[in-house]
């Protein structure tokens, strides 16, 4: 299961009649700009539309199960719960993406708990879109990995970790984002 040592990369079994399940849970919800930290919009870091999923539904639970297993297996580290409710996160434009960042910042839910782990669960098959590419920058060295991994599958990593979704050029990329947290690092 392991690639790289700067991430936990699960391909989860999750099959086509669970993803549509999701899918169809959410295509009516109404779906907002993201925005960057600080809760401003800006196009030219990130374009993309998303919505929000309790921290207590079945999704929440279904990939916390697999933060648990990377933390279990690699990370090792003091986890206590979501720092964040779940993005539902969408790419259907030409030229969405979201620009290099990290994702390490207090919680929105406990002023004692900081994004440790983040994970990107794909909803979308490769086949669906073109450009969109998942790509993480390797502590130490600024090497990367660029991703397009099979529908189902989660990406876990450090929430200090620079990674980036290179722009859509055509189709539609749609994937669960969420923050996993802990006590601050010392």
């Amino acid at each position: 299961m392991q690639n790289k040592p700067d991430f936990y990369y699960i391909p989860t079994a999750i099959d086509k009649d669970v993803v549509e399940v999701i899918l169809n849970q959410y295509k009516k919800v109404l779906l907002d700009q993201s925005r960057i930290r600080g809760g401003e919009i800006n196009l030219s870091v990130r374009n993309s539309k998303n919505s929000w999923i309790a921290t207590d539904s079945w999704i929440a639970g279904m990939i916390k199960h697999f933060v648990e297993v990377a933390n279990n297996n690699f990370f090792n580290y003091n986890l206590t719960k979501w720092s964040d409710q779940i993005q539902y996160t969408v790419y259907d434009e030409s030229k969405s993406h979201y620009n290099w960042h990290s994702d390490i910042t207090e919680s929105n839910f406990s002023s004692n708990l900081v994004r440790k782990l983040s994970i990107s669960l794909l909803l979308s098959d490769p086949d669906e879109y073109e450009g969109g590419e998942f790509q993480i920058m390797h502590m130490g060295d600024n090497k990367m990995t660029t991703m397009k991994p099979p529908m189902g599958t989660a990406i876990i990593f450090s929430s200090t970790t620079r990674h980036r979704v290179r722009p859509i050029k055509s189709g539609k990329r749609i994937s669960l984002v969420g923050w996993y947290g802990g006590p601050p690092f010392r």
